[in-house]
């Protein structure tokens, strides 16, 4: 599985490493030193094309540092000139095939790296010629490569752009609902025990007779209705406004007011709390498709009052297992 997936990184590392120049002929260098046209080179023979539309062969792009091949990786980080046309590139590879072969009993051989060397020589105007290094040593002999048409390097950079593109898009998107998270996180009043304020507020703290809110479960049960909360949105830096499936309780009083169902009204919502501080809250439960009135404004019971409605629910969780 690990090697799978790491096919799939490294694929999409080498599609990532084209330039949107490759859909043009780069620009003349500014000096007189040479270097390869940043692209994806493969060598020639029948399978060339192939493997140029596959990314089977080489990406070079010494502007951004980078060079890489089937399944390792490299940044680049010295350029030597050796003569008109001619380089040694040193470099800093991850090499997964590498790693496991020199030691498959490394719990961190995915993570190993290793100092290599290339030497690039130009051939002619598309063609250059290649040796690397495998674990810094020079085995293999040099083989060239020949640059990738001009469609393939096009399709290339266009795969990149959206790859990027595809990328920044989950980036934002990831940014926002953290953001979002966040909001709600410090929007919604604490889990808990709550109660109206009043001369028996100890003791609907203490019967849990009153509210109970568990955003962390999903779920909130008010004097007369237990809803499951389906969705939720901060309105204003202090609101959270919630789509949820509410139940009248049978022990309910005759005072008691069902909850409306979200789907008939105008956004879907149908509980609504505004946080005061961190011990008070105000609830609204709607009723004829709007939020009305001044809401009901709960307190946080006390912690010996918590503590048992921890304890109880623990019990009742025990139980029903």
């Amino acid at each position: 599985m690990k090697r799978a997936i790491r096919r799939v990184l490294t694929a999409a590392a080498t599609v990532a490493l084209a330039l949107p120049a490759f859909a043009q002929e780069p620009p003349a260098p500014t000096s007189d030193k040479w270097r390869p046209k940043a692209g994806v080179y493969a060598e020639p023979g029948k399978n060339f094309q192939l493997d140029c539309d596959e990314s089977g062969g080489l990406t070079i792009d010494l502007g951004r540092k980078s060079v890489s091949g089937y399944e390792w990786s490299c940044k680049v980080k010295k350029i030597n000139d050796l003569g008109p046309g001619s380089l040694k590139v040193e470099m800093v590879c991850d090499d997964y095939n590498l790693a496991q072969n020199l030691n498959p009993r490394d719990p961190n051989w995915d993570s190993r790296q290793f100092n290599e060397i290339m030497f690039i020589k130009q051939l002619d105007a598309a063609a250059i010629s290649l040796q690397k290094s495998l674990n810094g040593k020079l085995k293999d002999p040099p083989w060239r490569a020949a640059y990738c048409p001009l469609s393939t390097q096009r399709a290339l950079a266009e795969a990149r752009l959206r790859a990027e593109a595809e990328a920044k898009q989950k980036a934002e998107e990831a940014k926002r609902k953290a953001e979002e998270e966040l909001a709600l996180k410090s929007a919604h009043p604490q889990d808990g025990v709550y109660a109206a304020l009043g001369a028996d507020f100890e003791d609907r703290c203490a019967k849990l007779s009153d509210t109970v809110v568990a955003f962390a479960k999903k779920s909130i049960v008010t004097a007369s209705n237990k809803c499951d909360i389906r969705r939720m949105r901060v309105q204003l830096p202090d609101t959270v406004r919630i789509n949820a499936t509410c139940t009248l309780q049978a022990a309910s009083g005759p005072d008691a007011v069902s909850v409306q169902d979200p789907s008939t009204t105008p956004d879907r919502e149908n509980l609504m709390f505004k946080k005061i501080d961190d011990k008070t809250v105000v609830l609204w439960i709607i009723k004829d498709g709007r939020f009305t009135g001044d809401g009901r404004k709960l307190s946080y019971c006390s912690d010996q009052v918590q503590r048992a409605y921890a304890v109880q629910h623990r019990a009742g969780k025990q139980t029903r297992n």
